[in-house]
């Protein structure tokens, strides 16, 4: 499964205390929302597991510019 990709522009300068600090935060509230959410997380994942994905478009033939020209005219 594709997932986007989060970007983080201008993001404040934080001291070391202040990011473990926020991190801490962070991993704990990770936890404690799939401790609360387990059973509905887990039903998602099986079902996004068994959904076919579309299948990409296929590419374009390039453009064959001698096509019917099999002998070197000259």
């Amino acid at each position: 499964m594709d997932s986007p990709t989060l970007i983080l522009t201008g993001l404040p300068e934080l001291s070391d205390e202040s990011a473990g600090q926020i991190h801490d935060f962070l991993s704990s509230f990770v936890n404690a929302f799939e401790d609360r959410y387990y059973t509905q997380l887990h039903q998602y994942y099986q079902l996004q597991s068994t959904i076919p994905k579309p299948s990409e478009p296929p590419e374009p033939p390039e453009a064959d510019l001698f096509h019917g020209f099999d002998e070197i005219p000259f």
